[in-house]
């Protein structure tokens, strides 16, 4: 993790997603796989914080504004997978008083939300009592379609912050079997999907593409086997590679 004052950049922030992390523990991977070599070569600061895995939206964005706060970057760019966009976008409208942070830039974000949550909230099968067991119904209300249309109608992008966003999908038939069966409840009702968020809900502000990569593949982490036929894996650094040039870029 470099010092944010050994720089003129701004500092990128790499946020995960819900039940990610900054860091595996014990082998002490980076969970955006391989950043931190990117990231050498580019030569701009980061961070890659830890936030409450399980938590909402607002929890989240609350320990995520808390680290910012311990940093002296001048600039901050934050980069969120998944839910970590949302994240990223609560911090910038609402918990950046010093209004550093100049970019957000998207990876797979259901800012549309995902039906998966809303069947995980209603659903009757063994995933969706595990997730309410494990109390993670606040954070899966954020995450479902009613949740994102809340958060969207309260929380206002900010003028002066760019905003930016890349999708995954990948056809049912390059999807690890395992999770086809998500696949195919997102692709009834919104199409084209990574297997966890469809393309039209991971779309926000100036839309960069559609990577061929599942939900999972956009951070580096091939969960099937590899098949060079379909490009699998997913040459993700080059995805990473893209977000952080935008990110910087649009930081000036």
């Amino acid at each position: 993790m470099a010092d944010a004052g050994k720089s003129d950049l701004p500092t990128v922030v790499f946020v995960h997603g819900f039940l990610g992390c900054g860091r595996l523990p014990l082998i002490d991977v980076a969970f955006f796989r391989g950043a931190d070599a990117l990231m050498a070569g580019v030569g701009a600061p980061y961070l890659m914080p830890s936030l409450p895995r399980g938590g909402n939206v607002e929890t989240r964005a609350a320990a995520l504004a808390r680290i910012l706060d311990k940093s002296d970057a001048r600039r901050l760019v934050l980069i969120g997978h998944s839910m970590g966009g949302l994240d990223s976008r609560l911090v910038a409208a609402r918990m950046d008083p010093g209004r550093r942070v100049k970019a957000v830039v998207t990876l797979g974000t259901p800012h549309r939300g995902s039906p998966l949550a809303d069947h995980a909230l209603a659903g009757k099968d063994a995933l969706a009592v595990y997730a309410r067991w494990r109390g993670w119904r606040p954070a899966l209300a954020d995450l479902s379609l009613v949740g994102a249309a809340r958060f969207n109608d309260a929380v206002r992008d900010r003028p002066d912050v760019h905003y930016l966003s890349y999708a995954g999908a990948r056809p049912e038939a390059e999807t690890p079997l395992w999770a086809r069966r998500f696949q195919r409840l997102i692709a009834d009702r919104d199409g084209d999907n990574d297997g966890q968020v469809s393309v039209e809900s991971a779309r926000w502000g100036e839309f960069r593409g559609v990577a061929r990569a599942d939900h999972w593949e956009l951070i580096g982490w091939n969960l099937a086997f590899a098949r060079a036929e379909v490009a699998r894996p997913f040459p993700h650094l080059q995805l990473l590679k893209a977000a952080v040039d935008d990110g910087l870029a649009a930081a000036g």
